[in-house]
């Protein structure tokens, strides 16, 4: 959710997903408040966090959420 009180809006999201075993982490802009991950590896364990950004930058960014997929192929999340 964005802050109670903010010099300026918010414009997005920012999300960050780690693959724990590669250490490979990659990121997208969500211009919304959900997005559907996909592509993720099966029995994968991946770090997971967000931060918000607004015409000034990037906010600080959340604490990191560890998540495995499960067995389908080619998971994906929705967050």
């Amino acid at each position: 959710d964005p802050p109670e009180f903010s010099d300026a809006p918010i414009q997005g999201f920012r999300l960050f997903w780690t693959e724990v075993a590669t250490g490979r982490e990659q990121t997208v802009d969500v211009d919304g408040r959900s997005y559907r991950l996909e592509g993720l590896k099966k029995f994968t364990e991946y770090r997971l966090r967000f931060l918000a950004y607004n015409r000034y930058g990037p906010g600080i960014s959340s604490e990191e959420l560890m998540v495995t997929t499960f067995s389908d192929s080619e998971s994906g999340m929705g967050f």
